[in-house]
């Protein structure tokens, strides 16, 4: 019978990030909470990256190997179904922690009981320098969730009595990006989530990451009709193609019949989901990310821009800023067809 369990059990999933695991792993080592191990589960790497691991000499290392390459998903479960720890963090092998990140939040979830998955803010350097914030409590997050993470998964704790308890583990057959995000939608079905409003993880932006190079609106429909399909909620193709287009741009033309869509979509989505999301906070997201659309179009399709007056009914307080957006539009193309007969 087992004396004690360790508090926290760092899961690093790791293959071909030899450049950045050492950076990574002693990041962990440096933490203030003295009670940890970390997993390392090394998934076929040929890079040298696990001998770079092995050459820690620290006895809260454990390393867990593979002869082939499974996949994160799989290599992923291979390490919660292995961990020991009260709590599971998670820190993907070219990232960082900060010292002080796995005791506050240990500390937030001894003190949350209902709260099963934390996360923090987080702080994006190598490709880009910048503060991502997440929002902190469970409905707000909760909102986001149908727009991107509710809680980063390389920046979460979670309790492992939730996951243990649901049988909760990471999609094996997903190998295009999105399965952190699918795998946080999963356990939001049965806790709450929650994100302390500090920076406690570098997320590291590069040529490593799973999803450069790739079709990223491609990627982004897949994992949307995914979500979809995870909470229950209905949307054909069209609808999903046309949820897109309330993400961040770039957005392909759309055009007033295109505007017209998103608004049927928008109100759709609201009639569909009030059981999910029962408070103000996801009605208010969408609203917002419909009103962003209309900023983005009015500088680029006058047409398109006036249907999303129309459809919002927002005459008083958008026309008057439509028609002068519009008249400099076509002033600046005027001139610019002087000159080119010139």
């Amino acid at each position: 019978m087992r004396s004690h369990v360790t508090k926290v059990t760092v899961l690093m999933t790791l293959h071909n990030k030899g450049p950045y695991v050492e950076e990574a792993v002693r990041s962990v080592l440096a933490s203030t909470l003295a009670d940890l191990e970390l997993l390392v589960v090394d998934d076929a790497s040929t890079d040298g990256g696990l001998d770079v691991v092995k050459r820690i000499a620290d006895t809260r290392i454990r390393i867990l190997e593979s002869a082939v390459n499974t996949g994160r998903p799989a290599a992923a479960n291979r390490g919660y179904d292995a961990a020991t720890g009260e709590y599971i963090a998670v820190l993907d092998a070219d990232d960082r922690i900060h010292p002080e990140r796995l005791a506050r939040q240990a500390s937030y979830l001894d003190g949350h009981l209902e709260v099963g998955a934390c996360g923090s803010w987080l702080q994006f350097f190598g490709g880009r320098d910048l503060v991502h914030r997440l929002p902190t409590e469970d409905e707000e997050a909760r909102a986001l969730s149908v727009f991107g993470v509710p809680v980063s998964y390389g920046a979460c704790m979670f309790r492992r009595s939730v996951l243990e308890e649901h049988g909760l583990r990471c999609p094996a057959a997903w190998h295009t990006p999105g399965m952190d995000y699918l795998f946080m939608l999963d356990v939001g079905r049965h806790t709450r989530y929650a994100n302390i409003p500090e920076v406690l993880t570098d997320y590291r932006i590069g040529a490593q990451n799973m999803r450069h190079g790739r079709d990223a609106r491609r990627d982004l429909f897949l994992v949307s009709r995914e979500m979809f399909r995870l909470l229950g909620i209905p949307a054909s193709e069209p609808e999903v193609w046309a949820h897109l287009l309330l993400h961040e741009p770039p957005h392909p033309p759309l055009g007033a019949a295109g505007v017209w869509r998103v608004h049927r979509w928008k109100q759709e989505l609201l009639r569909t989901t009030t059981h999910l999301f029962p408070g103000p906070s996801f009605a208010r997201q969408l609203e917002q990310r419909w009103d962003r659309l209309f900023h983005i179009l009015v500088k680029e399709d006058a047409w398109a821009s006036f249907m999303h007056i129309a459809l919002s009914g927002a005459w008083r307080t958008r026309l008057g800023y439509w028609l002068s957006v519009t008249r400099r539009r076509w002033l600046a193309g005027k001139a610019s067809d002087e000159g080119a007969v010139r």
